[in-house]
């Protein structure tokens, strides 16, 4: 039997101010996603009615993907429109070729969110809607997503520091049409909409027609679906920071957790390790590889996994994950007194305090030098110990092998005075001197 019940949607403006006066604070701002489309012209408009009323000011940002023939046309139509309603905008091109391996539609997505990533303000606002929401979650589940792939988008989320704002979710394209139609509103359309070669379009212009015929509320149980999905996924992002209690230490996660886990909880804790760390998530059949190879680590050894541009490395039981830096041998710098020195070429700065305990200055009397580890190296870190070799001085250490090579080394003339993590050679040392320290900005 067919179900004939009608699929209904509320009016924008209140859902919209509703969510804003929850979710903005009188006097921050808001920046709008302006694609020049039904969708986003419409949110401009309620947004210009009600963002007075709750004290934030407004304006837009207009991504130019250059896909289109017609991506111009569409730049000078949002930049027309706001110039007649008087609310400022700011028109980004953007380069999606580096992410093109990820599908179009994909790499216009990363490259859009890293300019939304860089706006001046507090919320970025965005027009996705219930049927955007609907097919976000049929796409997810087609693709064998997990909770979080199926809890699809929410109304607030966190970008960079940023909320990200999505007030339409619950009202559908229909509603957005006639209300665009009742304030006489114009909008623009993007050919490619209609283009099924593309999933996305697939499902809204095929699919949804047919499943609409015989469940016509599909789109608000699905939306359901996915809250239901959302609360489970906080679930497990509760159970995951219970485990992740002692176990994450830092930017560091310890080998043992996982083993004492089960492998489904051991698989959260990990997902929830990447998370935080902001990597993108890895394929099931890929975590389960990463699960299987950081579980069976001895304790001594020193491994290493790539993903997402980044190394999984794996030293003395502790995990950490670490973005690659290019070889840097033969640095040498020198070093004229400054307080500050920069060494991007390690990723880093050194820090130059005057205070007690530090390196001697009547004995810094030849060019004292930043250098970085060739091989052969001694050191002595103390008065009442011996001089050894650097390397078995970073093994006694417990220095990650992937770090030594990138630590600073200071020197006076030819003699290794200072090293990260160590001191200072006893022969330059004072009661009130110079306080070398290391700040790295890449781990």
């Amino acid at each position: 039997m067919v179900n004939s019940r009608k699929s209904l949607s509320p009016d924008p403006v209140p859902v919209v101010e509703s969510i804003l006066r929850r979710a903005v604070s009188s006097g921050e701002r808001l920046v709008l996603g302006l694609s020049g489309g039904l969708d986003s012209v419409v949110l401009l408009h309620v947004l210009k009615r009600i963002s007075p009323a709750v004290g934030s000011s407004l304006s837009c940002l207009h991504v130019n993907h250059k896909i289109s023939p017609n991506a111009s046309v569409w730049a000078k139509f949002c930049s027309d429109l706001c110039e007649r309603w008087h609310i400022p905008l700011k028109v980004v091109e953007i380069d999606i070729s580096p992410h093109l391996s990820s599908g179009t539609e994909a790499a216009a997505r990363i490259a859009r969110y890293a300019a939304f990533e860089k706006v001046a303000a507090e919320h970025i606002v965005l027009a996705q809607h219930q049927d955007d929401q609907a097919e976000t979650l049929l796409l997810q589940l087609f693709r064998g997503a997990g909770l979080k792939g199926a809890s699809a988008m929410g109304e607030a989320t966190r970008l960079k520091g940023r909320t990200v704002l999505r007030p339409l979710l619950g009202i559908s394209r229909q509603a957005l049409e006639a209300y665009a139609q009742q304030n006489r509103l114009e909008w623009i359309s993007d050919e490619s909409n209609l283009d099924q070669r593309f999933d996305r379009n697939f499902v809204r212009h095929s699919l949804f027609p047919l499943i609409g015929e015989r469940f016509p509320a599909f789109r608000e149980t699905l939306a359901r679906s996915s809250h239901h999905f959302s609360e489970a996924a906080l679930l497990l992002d509760e159970l995951a920071a219970i485990d992740a209690m002692g176990a994450i230490i830092g930017k560091t996660l310890k080998a043992s957790r996982l083993r004492e886990l089960s492998k489904e909880r051991a698989k959260n804790l990990l997902r929830h390790y990447l998370a935080e760390n902001d990597i993108r998530m890895p394929s099931g059949r890929r975590l389960d590889e990463m699960l299987k190879q950081l579980s069976v680590t001895r304790q001594d050894a020193a491994m290493s996994i790539a993903h997402d541009g980044f190394e999984i490395k794996c030293y003395r039981g502790l995990i950490c994950i670490v973005e690659p830096l290019p070889p840097c041998s033969g640095l040498c710098r020198v070093w004229h007194g400054e307080s500050r020195m920069p060494v991007p070429e390690l990723g880093g700065e050194l820090i130059f305090e005057e205070g007690g305990d530090g390196l001697d200055p009547s004995r810094l009397i030849e060019p004292v030098t930043v250098r970085v580890r060739e091989g052969g190296e001694r050191f002595r870190p103390a008065q009442n110990r011996p001089e050894k070799s650097l390397k078995n001085l970073f093994q006694e250490y417990g220095i990650p092998p992937w770090q030594r090579s990138r630590l600073p080394l200071l020197y006076c003339g030819e003699r290794l005075v200072w090293v990260p993590g160590m001191g200072f050679d006893p022969q330059y040392r004072a009661q009130k001197g110079w306080i070398p320290r290391w700040e790295p900005i890449s781990s």
